[in-house]
């Protein structure tokens, strides 16, 4: 999520996937679903909770995967 904040670019939706399942998982196994962020951000997660993306780019400007951006160049 670093990645995104530090180019300015949200990223390829497989990516995202992968990452917000993988957090959910985490999540869910302990128990952190019902938490607000606020509640969170104090914890020793092994994601920055503050950094889930919650505002996402019109479909339009989504790109599905890296190879897809280079072809289009």
């Amino acid at each position: 999520m670093e990645w995104m904040k530090l180019r300015g670019q949200f990223l390829p939706l497989m990516i995202i996937r992968r990452y917000l399942k993988l957090t959910y998982s985490y999540c869910n196994e302990k128990g952190l679903l019902d938490k607000k962020i606020i509640e969170l951000k104090d914890l020793e997660l092994p994601f920055k909770i503050d950094l889930l993306p919650i505002n996402f780019p019109s479909p339009n400007e989504l790109i599905l995967n890296i190879e897809e951006r280079k072809n289009a160049i």
